[in-house]
Formats: structure tokens, sequence, C-alpha cells
């Protein structure tokens, strides 16, 4: 692993037991370096979303090895999970999963409360944020009242404010209109570049995942191709 190694992934398995044992992963080997902007790509019912569960710890492997920053994740409790996930990972998903009864700041700064750690920094840091991605006027703004791509936007800022490591995105433009879908897309992008942030998006939109740096091809539990 490079010194900017993130995330390595070897041998993992997953497994969902029953009568007929589904195998959602295959053998998979992977390592995501710091700043990188991939595309996981493939049909549907390939492993896609239980990838990115399992790199977003939201999931376990049945067999394998998972590393965050060369440390290996298996014997990481229930508690140290969530605390790594908090302060490290931000989730970004098809629905924005905002809580309507809160404003477009209060969304946003979600994560913080969840910490504990409201500080006016963050505070002003959220106002930021809303402000990068074009919301600066509706921080008061409920859910109902904003449209799905501002909505989307919020779950984007939400998954900032604690300046993760690494965003996972799990069909993040999948409910947009193409040109909203774009501008998300491209607000990633600057993101990526402006401050190196690593973005991991699962996506079936052919045009997005072309623009990547890093497009990983998924069937059937399996990586057929990473390039």
């Amino acid at each position: 692993m490079d010194e900017n190694g993130l995330i390595r992934l070897e041998d993992i398995n997953k497994i969902y037991s029953g009568i007929y044992p589904v195998y959602a992963l295959k053998n998979i080997n992977l390592s995501i370096s710091k700043g990188e902007f991939i595309s996981i790509v493939g049909p549907s019912g390939s492993g896609k979303s239980t990838l990115m569960n399992m790199l977003g710890l939201l999931d376990q492997p049945t067999s394998g090895k998972l590393y965050y920053a060369h440390e290996e994740t298996s014997q990481w409790d229930n508690n140290r999970k969530a605390k790594f996930r908090n302060k490290e990972i931000g989730f970004i998903f098809q629905a924005h999963l905002l809580l309507p009864e809160f404003s477009a700041l209060e969304n946003v700064l979600m994560p913080v409360y969840i910490s504990r750690k409201v500080q006016e920094e963050k505070i002003e840091y959220a106002k930021y944020i809303l402000n990068t991605v074009g919301l600066g006027d509706k921080m008061r703004s409920l859910p109902t009242q904003l449209s799905g791509g501002q909505n989307q936007r919020v779950a984007i800022a939400r998954a900032l404010i604690n300046k993760p490591s690494i965003i996972f995105g799990d069909e993040p433009t999948g409910a947009l209109d193409q040109k909203t879908g774009q501008d998300i897309y491209n607000l990633f992008r600057k993101i990526n570049k402006e401050v190196s942030m690593t973005f991991v998006i699962v996506t079936h939109a052919v045009n997005l995942a072309q623009k990547a740096d890093r497009v990983i091809e998924i069937v059937d539990g399996k990586i057929v191709n990473d390039s």
C-alpha cells in the first residue's frame, strides 16, 4: 500500500446464509488511495451496494480483511466503528434521508449533534458549506420547501460537515433529472480536486461514471474491471 493508502480489502467474501446461500461478494481485492475519485458500476444485483456497505463499515465480511490506514478493522467493536464513521466517513444516498422537521442548516449539523460537539465554528462551517453548494439563502428552509436537487445538496453538505477522509455515494444522483445530476457530480469533482477528498460513487449513469479517474466494474460479486 502506498503512503497515501486509505483503504485496502484483502480476499473479501460476503455470504448471506439461507436455504440457498447468496454469494454477494467473491474474493474482492481492492486498494483506494487518498484523493482518488472512483466510480463503481455494474448491473443491478451485482454486489455494488454490498461492497459500498463493506467499505463504509456498515456491514462486515464473512471472510477476508479490511484495513483503514493500515489498521485491520475486524476487531473493532460497534462503538468504535460508529465513532470512526462519524468522524472519517460521509455517506450520500439516492434518497437524501433528511429529517423533515429540521431546517437545512439543522440537517447539515445532525452529525455534529450526534457527536455532541456542537461549537460555533461548526455552525459557521455548516453555513459555509451550504453557501458552497448554492443554498446560502435556504438555510432556514425545511426539506418540504426545497426541490429534490436542493435536498440532495443539503445531504451533500451534511456528509461534509465533519471534514471526512472519504465520501461514499450510493446512487446519489439516481433520483435527480439529468441536468441536476450533472451539477451534483460536478460539485463532487470540485470538492475532490480542491481538498483532495476521496470519493467512491456507485452509479448506473454511464456518462457520469466515465468522468471518474477510476472505474471499477463489478459483476456477480466479482471485480471484472478496474481501469
